[in-house]
């Protein structure tokens, strides 16, 4: 495991710092979507979709500490391109497992040899590689890791796919024998809209739109379709871009804009979400 995939959203001995982070980020950016103006998370998530080094979390925690930084680092992957972190400089923190924070700086907050951005997109934003068994492998994770079954199935031409949540027997000892969640997806479906629909529908389970699952996603059931969807396509836009692959999450993201869509939307849980779908995919 290197140091991207260990890098992980939720880290159990802070469960209160991130449950107070996650409510400010989202206090955050519902206070900055005023109407008329352009909407904060246009460019939020292109930042955190086009930066593949870190997690989508602390690339948004970095956010929220030097908004609009279009580079963020750790003091190593700065050396490795010759630059070294300034004295004195005001560190961005984020969430690192087992410290629990680590220290990074953006690209202001360091000296060295001029960087062409077009080495910095290079080396920040490099796609996460798409290898082969891509949906095998993140439907076998989200099976053993958070009970989620996901079934390839021969559905109409309408249908990707959906979620829905499995009826578990509260007087069952031990552990459920079925899983708590059942995702279907498409087969007829090319392998890139399998994959993108997959995403979809795994991002409605850990945005907590079916229900929680203790400290790993929280309970959230947003009563509007509206709200549903837009965090959906949202986790979907981030983790397809970041992997390079081809989606219309952008266009239909304003398509589920209504009023007071914003007001209801949690930008930390999405990012929550983008990174534990993306980590079942590493």
């Amino acid at each position: 495991m290197n140091a991207r995939q260990a890098e992980l959203p939720i880290d159990e001995g802070i469960d209160a710092i991130l449950r107070d982070t996650a409510d400010r980020i989202d206090e955050f950016y519902r206070a900055a979507s005023d109407p008329g103006a352009r909407p904060p998370w246009v460019d939020l998530f292109n930042r955190i979709s086009s930066q593949t080094h870190m997690a989508p979390f602390n690339l948004m925690l970095a956010d929220l500490q030097r908004p609009g930084a279009r580079y963020v680092a750790f003091p190593d992957t700065w050396r490795d391109i010759g630059r070294q972190v300034k004295p004195a400089s005001i560190p961005i923190i984020v969430l690192w497992p087992f410290c629990p924070v680590r220290c990074a700086y953006e690209l202001a907050d360091t000296t060295g040899d001029p960087v062409e951005d077009a080495l910095l997109d290079r080396v920040f934003g490099e796609p996460v590689e798409v290898r082969a068994g891509l949906i095998d492998r993140v439907a076998r994770h989200a099976l053993k890791e958070d009970r989620i079954d996901v079934k390839s199935v021969s559905l109409a031409s309408t249908r990707a796919g959906d979620a829905r949540a499995v009826e578990v027997d509260p007087k069952a000892k031990g552990k459920p024998a079925t899983p708590g969640r059942v995702v279907r997806v498409n087969s007829n479906l090319h392998p890139n809209a399998q994959f993108t629909t997959l995403v979809h529908e795994l991002a409605h389970v850990y945005l907590g739109h079916l229900g929680g699952s203790g400290k790993k996603w929280p309970d959230r059931r947003p009563n509007r379709l509206d709200v549903r969807e837009f965090e959906a396509e949202a986790v979907t836009f981030i983790v397809c871009k970041r992997f390079g692959l081809k989606s219309n999450s952008a266009e239909y993201l304003n398509g589920y804009i209504k009023e007071n869509t914003i007001q209801h939307v949690s930008h930390s849980a999405i990012a929550r979400a983008a990174g534990r779908i993306e980590q079942h995919a590493r």
